[in-house]
Formats: structure tokens, sequence, C-alpha cells
């Protein structure tokens, strides 16, 4: 793979944090960051906090004239994006789309991070041949962004990922690094055994990404997945359980037990073939995190 030039757009973000320590080992590297950042050697890091504003987001990329663009800002808290529709609306449409007008100004190709949350969750097992119906203010937005990057874009991949498992850095912690903390306060979230995915380790994410620009793959939708369906709350018990910190308690789970199952699981079998990438159950991505 030849050497290019990436701008990771929330760089140290628990998933762009991931890209660029991997990135930099065979690419020229540069990441935003927004309220906090964690050095990472080899990558220059810019503050940037203006994705609501076009052309900050014309100048960034123009200063830096990347040849590949990869969007990793915002968070996938669903709770948060329902109660905070301003900065969900500045990081999951607005900002994607400034990014993506600059992206094709300089002719780099633009890499976009959506998520399972753009599914009703009726079914489960979706393909990226299904239509999607998000339920959710998350995946509203996202769906969003998705939609108008397949508008304007004629060098783009979207990457919708199931819930990825990981450490997260210091000042910006991963869903499993909160939880490893409430277990050693014995204080847990309340944890829904209704809602359905199929999460894999972020490597996965890495690997693809990595591939997509070897083979030069553009203008996809590309699921990124793990084989076992799991929800929430028996994802937290099977963590804690084989790293030992079930001792002070396993979290509860959420009084929905008249609520209907949501499965947003997705099926990533056109992703293997593509990039010829091989499956994980959860028991590997777990392993993975020892």
């Amino acid at each position: 793979m030849s050497q290019k030039k990436i701008l990771i757009i929330g760089g140290s973000g628990f998933v762009g944090s991931h890209l660029a320590r991997t990135l930099s080992g065979s690419h020229s590297v540069t990441a935003t960051w927004r309220n906090e950042a964690t050095p990472i050697p080899g990558i220059e890091f810019i503050r940037f906090n203006a994705l609501h504003d076009k052309d900050k987001c014309m100048a960034l990329v123009q200063k830096i004239e990347p040849q590949v663009v990869i969007y990793a800002a915002g968070s996938n808290d669903l709770k948060k994006a329902e109660s905070e529709p301003n900065p969900t609306q500045i990081a999951h449409i607005s900002g994607p789309n400034h990014m993506l007008i600059a992206s094709e100004y300089v002719k780099a190709k633009y890499l976009y991070f959506s998520n399972d949350s753009v599914f009703s969750g009726d079914e489960g097992n979706f393909s990226e041949a299904d239509t999607a119906i998000p339920g959710f203010a998350l995946g509203k937005a996202k769906l969003g962004a998705e939609n108008y990057i397949r508008s304007r874009s004629l060098n783009h991949v979207i990457f919708r990922c199931a819930p990825l498992l990981g450490r997260g850095p210091l000042d910006h912690p991963s869903w499993l690094d909160h939880l490893r903390e409430e277990s050693l306060h014995g204080k847990f979230k309340p944890l829904s055994r209704k809602t359905l995915q199929n999460p894999v380790h972020i490597r996965e994410l890495v690997t693809a990404i990595e591939r997509v620009m070897d083979q030069d793959i553009r203008n996809k939708t590309l699921h990124i997945g793990g084989l076992t369906k799991v929800s929430p709350y028996d994802l937290a018990v099977r963590f804690l359980k084989t790293f030992g910190l079930a001792g002070g308690g396993l979290p509860s789970a959420t009084p929905d037990s008249e609520a209907p199952i949501q499965d947003h699981t997705l099926n990533f079998t056109q992703s293997l073939k593509l990039l010829q990438t091989e499956p994980l159950f959860l028991e590997q991505s777990l392993d993975l995190l020892k």
C-alpha cells in the first residue's frame, strides 16, 4: 500500500484514536480534536471545533490537502442524541456534509462512519440493500448524512458499524471502559435485554479501512459486525465474567419486560466477500481485549 496523507476528523475519540495509531504506521496522519487530545507519537493533532462552519471546514482541508478524509467525530449515545438535538445536528449532519464538500474540492476519498441505528430493529440481520427506517434521532441524523454523501460524492465509502469493542484513550473512554469503572465501585447503570446487536472488536473496522484504501474501493456502503447476536445486558455480563470483574456484582436489566425486542443486527456478508476478512464470534473479540 502506498503512503497516503490522511486527515481524521475526531482523531482523539475512541474510534479516531484507534485509526490514528494504526494508520500512522504506514501513512502520514493528521487528526483533529475538539475538547481534549491524547498525544499519539508520529501524529499531528490540530484543534478544530468548527464543524458547523462550512468555510472553516474548507480551509482546514485545503491547508492539509489530504488524499483521504475519515470522519470519526460525534457520539453514538442514543439518549444523548435525543436530549441534545443541536450538537447532534452539528456532529452528525452539518459536520459530515461540510467535510464532504471540502473533500470533494481537493479530490480526497471520503470515509464516513454510520451505525446500526439507521434500521428500525423490527427484523434484524439487515443487509446493505435493506431499506433504512430509523426510529431514533441518532439514526435519522446518520441516515441524512449517508444520503447526502451518496448524492454528492464520487469517491466515498460508508461504514455502518455494529457496536465496536475496545479500550479508549484516557480522556475518551469506551463503553467497556465505563463498565469496568462501574464494576470497581459496584454501581452499574441498568442495561437492556430487549435490544439485540452483533458487536465486534474495533480491529475489524481498522482492517476494513486499510483494505478499502489499498484496493481503492469506492462508492460502497459496507456493514461491519460480528457473528454473535447479544443484548447490551448479556454483553456486559460476559465481559465482566471473562475479565474476572463480576466480584462486585452484575448490572441489572432495565424494566422493559413488556417492550418488543429490537433486533439491530447487521448482515456483513458483502464486506467479508469484498474485503476478504474473517468473521469473529464475541469470544474472539473479547480475547482481543486481553
